[in-house]
């Protein structure tokens, strides 16, 4: 009976504190975890953290969104007063620095030269495009720019990838290091021809001083 009393009383002196609940339900349905004034159905002060041991391609941590242009996901930076950073509901992102991938020489192995990259490039053809509806598209979106994923794999197969429901998707980020080791064998061939151009040029003006001593 006494540890009873002992247990009621400090739950008792934990609840009238006046710092933040662990959990506090608020009578409109919000949740709030450490904060005593949750605005949103989940309002969580603090870290959080998904443990997930999900099969491959499963799902960690997911959102359901019922409009084609809901926000699925947006980071807001307090510092500077504003979104820095959203996934719309049609599959798109936005980051108002852009992205970043690691290509340290401590991450890699196997490192080789890409080979013939100009022949690889004259077989890749730019395209403009429209997404079809059931993939988030709309006629008021306009077109895009881009490749076709499976004329890809054939030239740049390192640059695509089979998603879970067996359609292909373009990294391309890595057709640049393609593009970068093109245009430099494009411009060894025209540095080549002006040269030979300018060989050319010192005979023509050579066979005229014959002719003309």
């Amino acid at each position: 009976m006494r540890s009873i009393q002992i247990v009621s009383a400090w739950l008792l002196l934990c609840i009238s504190q006046p710092v933040a609940s662990q959990l506090k339900v608020k009578p409109d349905g919000n949740v709030g975890i450490g904060t005593n004034n949750p605005v949103a159905r989940l309002h969580v002060h603090g870290e959080g953290l998904v443990d997930s041991h999900t099969s491959p391609w499963g799902r960690a941590f997911w959102t359901r969104v019922h409009h084609r242009d809901a926000g699925s996901y947006y980071l807001w930076n307090s510092v500077y007063g504003r979104d820095v950073f959203f996934v719309n509901g049609r599959g798109w992102l936005w980051a108002m620095q852009g992205a970043f991938t690691g290509s340290d020489s401590t991450m890699m192995e196997d490192v080789a030269p890409i080979e013939s990259p100009l022949d690889a490039v004259r077989q890749l053809q730019g395209i403009r495009f429209r997404y079809g509806k059931e993939n988030g598209g709309d006629k008021t979106d306009g077109y895009r720019l881009g490749l076709v994923a499976q004329q890809v794999e054939r030239v740049v197969p390192e640059a695509v990838k089979i998603m879970q429901d067996s359609t292909k998707a373009i990294a391309y980020d890595d057709l640049v290091p393609l593009l970068v080791e093109a245009v430099k064998e494009q411009q060894q061939q025209i540095d080549a021809l002006m040269a030979f151009i300018a060989y050319q040029q010192e005979e023509i003006g050579r066979l005229k001083k014959r002719r003309n001593p």
